[in-house]
């Protein structure tokens, strides 16, 4: 219906965009300079491409490279070095002093025990010693403190920067790089790669800074205090600093490689969840989970090589260490023996800074591997920000002229897509576009119509020849300059997440972004009347305030194209360029948006690519292409007058109806409503919608929260209990990692109670004294030698279980997804985006934890509770003093920071799964981008997104440190407790001072331990919230699906009849709003039906609703008197193929593509027949790969008609029963169109077709055609019987004729 408002155009001067202010507006610094490539030059681009990838092989380089990348280097940069140099100096004097201290009361314990010490005086000196330790624990709490908050914030802010700087490299790329199959997934790369460098660059590298300024101190400690013992050992550093290198050196390439593999594997599932739609209606659930999992299999496989790596890196370092202590214990009792050393708190001070040294090597060794994991993911990311754009939107370089008055001339223009370089797609081509004219391009899909779109857009560089713009080569102008002057209403138009006003407000230039709301408001409603948009929105739940979700699935193509439009001609453009603009307009909706374009296009030049011919007789020229040159040009009337190619094409459109009859739209609605039974609904509509409404609002809530909570509340315990019990072909492993655990656990006590003898050693005299020496010497070698195996198959086995647990949950997690309900991704938390980037972050974060963080945990809490049970039966009293007091303080500690972590990560993670949503939809509509300009405004909006994230985690961290690092510090109060009751006990002859020693040194031990447990704080907090979600959609319970009950219920195998019995519909996201309205109707076995109405009216719902995509509020569907309710879906799917109006294509080849609704392998005749029918065989077999030609990125490298006829093929290829047709010829030429149909009507014989159709000519055979608007059926019978009944059908043929008359 042609709106009853009107628009003023063109707007007024204080609504007209000022082009230096929009440059102004939308310019980028030039972060990233282009290298000096020749735009024509396809091996110098690709010798660049491949350049960058050899340098990128995930070394430490790019680990380092990323901790300086950030647009406020010199703040990190200071936070780093005040982080390091806390860290660094604050190690070495805590150490010194703490080192200098046990010397000090060792030597008093030991004259005590020899009796050179009385116990009063004993009592008063360890008195004031022990504050010495509250000293340091205060130290190391304001250390630490501050060292790691400065670190964690600098690596907020530098991942921070990564990001924006990542996602400003890919909208500076060219377009011809996505449309690679291999660049990964953007969700993928800008989410999980950056949490993975983020991780590399935080407490990760604080921790790691920590432990080698721990290893390092507890020697220089040594070497002060003795020198000679201290060299010896330090025999064993230059081998652990060599297994580090070497190990990473190794493990850092794989990683790499791994990395890539888990991106591209994204990329498959990214596009299966982002047109789910289709792959339901195919039934090709089952490959993408196949061809996702081949990546997979792949990346276990690499996975599968770090084993030995990981066995050799955690048992090597561990071994030498503890061996460097049996021989500073054997050499330091000679050296002691020999008078070289004349305190035994000489040798336990060098002895005790070794074994702080072997401690040390537990911080180091489980940082490295996540170094290296932040390496790979910034190999990955730099490899990308290394390429150098050709063709850079954002780039300041280029002329931009005062004034652009439209006129375009092209010159002998030579074109081939990068991918196909031989496949030549425009040749020689030459055409005048006069300003202020508006010129047609007409001819058959694949002649280079849209190609020549891309050129003008500098979407890509011409072969050769020229583009002029008022006489000033294209390719010399600023290309943000030249995109703002021009405006493009794409075959496929796409909206953003966000309100209908957000949408079009994204067309505003200059002045209009600086308007209030309100004047906003009033431009874009204006913009939207002039569109044929206005009535429609306003009908919406919210208006213009309607959220519309990813790809705004939920309207109808024709209210997608009219949103788009009005988002074009909104900013006044002088170059309007419209490809097939109003493809999915129904007739009326067209011949007002036809008008309106006349209106709006009067001073423009405007360039219309279109197959509906009665677009484009008003034309000023007409100009007909085929294969890439011009043949013919003139005006609608000189062309017919040719009889040539654009004559037949009009004879094949034309349907036959006398212009002059004109039906008025009173007339049209008074024949509309004759109909008793459409009046009576109408009447009983209102009570209806009400009862609907105050339904829809009881039970919406709880829908919404199935659908989108993301969690089922367990906690982390029992998250890991599910997990474990899941894992029965692992627990062999998982009995390895026990036993390894063990013994690193059980190191400890055993480690207190050697310490103990040796130190009754120094107090013997004679061959007893050397033969003691010598056997607690050799059984610390022994506990080297068992710790050796013990870190080495943990280390392997971890690998083993974190590689195995990662492919398992990321297929599952895919197969899940891809057999939800529609209803499922209606919901913007549920985007394609947003789900591909759990698909990585959460198999992950589970990986991290229950593979290689879960063995060093168990190890830990070994060594918690053996310790524990040793300090309690040596000496229960100081043994349940320190546990209590020390350990309880160090585990509520930590406690409090896991549960402020959980906190924050609920806060933060919803926003991270926007971005990861909004950098999916940028990537992937990357040319409305481009044509928009919209890289700055994006860059902005995904800028504030990722800057809140950072002040939260900021403000968030200045809390959560606290008890952090109380948990990292309180070991010195328990030392501190222990020194100070156990000297009472002592003195009062209770413990001798080797059961001091046992107990103090095992609660020492096990202090530590409880520390090291919390510094997993991030990896426990990130597993439950993995956990959970995983749990969570193992709740989702998909409402259409396959069941026990109809497991094996289908349509019958012959041609189905259709019944639709009062079928009503609302979509759950509008729940105000409903779509069909009691429709009833009745399609024969075999029948040809058409639906035909107003964009909006409920058409494609009811495909949607026959191919089970939603089940209908109420009311039923039947086949052949069968309710498809109670089928199986898959069943009823087998048996029926769908041709989109948007088909989308998929990574993988042409025959992949075709074949992906089958269960079997097609031969090559079966689809090559397939492709005949669809009239695709000839471009095919012009193609050098021909069936193997990969189809790229959704499938830009072809046209949009060639990707129509390739969906054609897939759908005729199964031989289904019922054929739905929604829109399926709609962006085909005539002639291929006439092919196509023929072919249709050819394999429509024993099948029941149903087509929805704007294109009258492509119906005008249909047995039945229903005619719907509002929801409801208006009119129906054949062509013949609705155009004498002279009603909406005749007035939808009359705005479509093409009668000269």
């Amino acid at each position: 219906m042609p709106t009853k408002e009107t628009a003023t155009w063109p707007p007024s001067s204080e609504e007209l965009p000022d082009p230096e202010k929009r440059q102004e507006q939308d310019e980028l610094p030039d972060k990233v300079a282009p290298k000096n490539l020749s735009p024509y030059d396809a091996d110098s681009s690709k010798d660049s491409e491949d350049e960058t990838k050899k340098e990128r092989k995930g070394g430490l380089g790019d680990y380092f490279v990323s901790a300086e990348l950030d647009a406020d280097y010199y703040i990190n940069l200071m936070l780093r070095l005040s982080a390091s140099a806390y860290s660094t100096t604050g190690t070495k004097l805590i150490v010194s002093y703490m080192q200098l201290e046990l010397q000090v009361l060792l030597c008093l314990f030991n004259n005590h025990a020899v009796g050179h010490e009385s116990s009063r005086r004993f009592e008063e000196k360890v008195n004031h010693l022990v504050l010495y330790f509250v000293y340091l624990f205060v130290g190391r709490f304001v250390i630490g403190y501050v060292a790691t908050l400065c670190i964690c914030v600098a690596a907020a802010r530098t991942t921070n920067s990564l990001r924006k700087a990542f996602l400003e490299n890919l909208l500076r790329q060219e377009v011809s790089y996505f449309d690679k199959p291999d660049n990964g997934s953007p969700a993928t790369q800008v989410t999980t790669n950056g949490y993975r460098v983020n991780q590399g660059i935080a407490e990760k590298l604080y921790t790691l800074v920590m432990g080698i300024s721990l290893f390092f101190s507890s020697y220089i400690v040594a070497l002060a205090v003795q020198w000679k013992l201290a060299l010896i050992i330090m025999s064993i550093v230059p081998a652990n600093i060599l297994v580090i290198v070497v190990c990473i050196g190794i493990d850092a390439p794989i990683e790499a490689r791994i990395v890539k593999l888990y991106s591209q594997a994204a990329t498959v599932a990214q596009d299966a969840l982002g047109s789910i739609k289709t792959i339901h209606a195919f039934g090709a659930q089952r490959k993408v989970v196949e061809h996702y999992n081949q990546d997979l299999q792949t990346a276990h496989q690499e996975g599968n090589k770090k084993t030995l790596i990981y066995g050799v890196m955690f048992s090597v370092g561990t071994f030498l260490v503890m061996s460097g202590t049996a021989l500073a214990f054997w050499e330091g009792f000679r050296m002691f023996q020999g008078g070289e050393i004349k305190s035994i708190g000489t040798v336990f001070t060098v002895v005790l800074s070794v074994t702080l040294g072997a401690t040390s090597l537990l911080l180091i060794f489980p940082q490295t591997q996540t170094i290296t994991s932040a390496s790979s993911a910034a190999a990955e990311l730099f490899s990308i920000m290394d390429k150098p754009s050709l063709l850079d939107p954002l780039s300041s370089d280029g002329q931009r002229p005062n004034l652009c008055s439209g006129n375009i001339e092209i010159r002998n223009l030579n074109f081939a897509y990068p991918a196909r370089p031989t496949v030549s797609v425009l040749q020689d081509l030459t055409l005048s576009i006069p300003s202020g004219k508006s010129t047609a391009l007409v001819g058959s899909s694949g002649c280079g119509k849209s190609t020549l779109i891309g050129l003008l857009e500098r979407w890509y560089q011409p072969t050769s020849g020229q583009i002029l713009l008022d006489g000033c080569d294209i390719a010399d102008l600023n290309v943000a300059w030249l995109r703002s002057n021009i405006r493009l209403v794409q075959q496929e138009p796409t909206l953003y997440q966000g309100t209908v006003f957000q949408n079009v407000a994204q067309g505003f230039v200059g002045r209009q972004l600086d308007l209030s709301r309100e004047q906003q408001m009033h431009l874009v409603q204006k913009s939207c009347i002039a569109a044929n948009a206005h009535d429609f929105i306003r009908d919406l739940p919210d208006g213009y305030n309607t959220y519309l979700g990813e790809s705004a699935s939920m309207l109808s193509g024709g209210q997608r194209q009219r949103i788009s439009i009005a988002r074009s001609i909104i900013s006044d453009p002088k170059i309007l360029l419209l490809d097939e603009a109003t493809s999915a307009l129904d007739p009326q909706a067209e011949k007002t948006v036809q008008n309106a374009h006349t209106c709006v296009s009067a001073d423009k030049t405007t360039l219309i690519i279109a197959h509906k011919l009665a677009t484009v007789m008003a034309a000023d020229n007409i100009a007909v292409m085929a294969n890439g040159r011009i043949v013919e040009q003139g005006t609608h009337g000189e062309l017919l007058e040719r009889d040539g190619l654009y004559a037949a094409m009009v004879r094949t459109q034309d349907l036959g109806v006398d212009a002059e009859d004109q039906v008025s739209d009173e007339e049209t609605d008074e024949r509309t409503y004759q109909d008793g039974s459409d009046r009576a609904l109408s009447q009983t509509l209102s009570l209806q919608r009400t009862q609907s409404e105050a339904m829809a609002k009881n039970q919406a809530p709880n829908i919404e929260a199935d659908l989108t909570s993301g969690t089922v509340g367990y906690s982390l315990l029992k998250c890991i209990l599910v997990m474990l019990t899941e894992q029965r072909d692992l627990y062999k492993y998982y009995s390895v990692v026990v036993l390894a655990s063990l013994i690193g656990g059980g190191t400890y006590p055993a480690e207190a109670v050697l310490f103990s003898r040796l130190i009754n050693v120094f107090t013997l005299q004679g061959s007893e004294a050397s033969q003691q020496a010598n056997f607690y010497a050799l059984m610390f070698f022994v506990l080297a030698l068992a710790n050796l195996f013990g870190y080495f198959f943990l280390g392997t086995v971890t690998n083993i279980i974190g590689q195995s647990l990662t492919h398992r949950y990321r297929r599952e997690m895919v197969e899940r997804m891809v057999h939800f309900d529609q209803d499922f991704f209606d919901h913007p938390e549920n985007s394609s985006g947003a789900l591909t980037a759990r698909l990585s972050s959460v198999p992950s974060a589970l990986q991290e934890l229950i593979s290689v963080n879960l063995g060093l945990i168990v190890n830990v809490m070994v060594n918690i509770v053996s310790t524990s049970v040793l300090a309690i039966v040596t000496g229960w009293k100081l043994g349940l003093a320190t546990m209590f007091a020390g350990i309880f303080l160090i585990v509520g500690g930590g406690y409090v920071r896991i549960r402020l972590d959980q906190k924050l990560e609920a806060l933060t993670e919803q926003q991270f799964a926007s971005t990861a949503s909004l950098a999916t939809e940028v990537i992937s509509s990357i040319r409305t981008i481009n044509s928009l300009t919209l890289e700055t405004s994006t860059l902005r909006q995904y800028s504030d997104i990722l800057d809140a994230i950072v002040f939260k985690v900021t403000r968030s961290l200045v809390l959560t440190l606290i008890p952090y690092c109380i948990s990292q510090s309180a070991e010195f109060l328990v030392m501190a407790l222990g020194f100070w009751y156990g000297s009472r006990l002592v003195a009062a002859g209770e413990y001798s001072t080797t059961q001091f020693f046992v107990i103090f040194l095992a609660m020492v031990f096990g202090g530590q331990g409880a520390a090291q447990l919390f510094s997993y704080s991030t990896s426990i907090t990130k597993a439950k919230s993995a956990a959970n979600y995983i749990l969570w959609l193992r709740n989702v319970k998909a409402n259409i699906s396959e069941t026990e009950g109809n497991r094996d219920r289908g349509p019958p195998t012959d041609a189905v009849s259709v019944e639709i019995e009062k079928v009503r519909f609302r979509y759950r996201q509008r729940a105000a709003k409903e779509v069909l309205r009691g429709i009833s109707m009745n399609i024969e076995p075999g029948a040809f039906a058409a639906f035909v109405g107003a964009s909006g009216s409920g058409k494609s719902t009811i495909i949607s609703l026959l191919e089970r995509f939603y089940d209908p509020t109420s009311g039923s569907i039947t086949l052949s008197e069968e309710d498809i309710s109670l089928m199986s879906p898959a069943l009823l799917r087998q048996h029926i193929s769908l041709v989109q109006q948007e088909p989308p294509l998929y990574l993988g080849s042409v025959r992949d593509n075709i074949a992906m609704g089958l269960d079997y392998d097609p031969s090559e005749e079966e689809v090559l027949n397939a492709c005949r029918q669809a009239n695709v065989f000839d471009l095919i077999s012009s193609l050098p790969e021909g069936l193997n030609t990969p189809c790229g990125s959704r499938g830009y490298q072809f046209s949009g008609g060639q990707r129509q006829r390739i969906a054609v093929a897939r759908a005729l290829i199964r031989k289904p029963r019922l054929l739905l047709l929604d829109e399926a010829t709609s962006a085909l030429d005539t002639q291929s169109e006439q092919i196509v149909q023929r072919a249709l009507d050819e394999a429509a014989e024993g099948r029941t077709t149903i087509a929805v159709a704007h294109r009258l000519s492509t119906i005008r055979r249909a047995g039945v055609i229903f005619v719907l608007r509002d929801g409801r059926i208006v009119e129906r019978g054949t062509h013949d019987e609705l155009q004498r009944r002279r009603g909406v059908y005749y007035a939808m043929c009359l705005a479509q004729s093409l009668d000269q008359v």
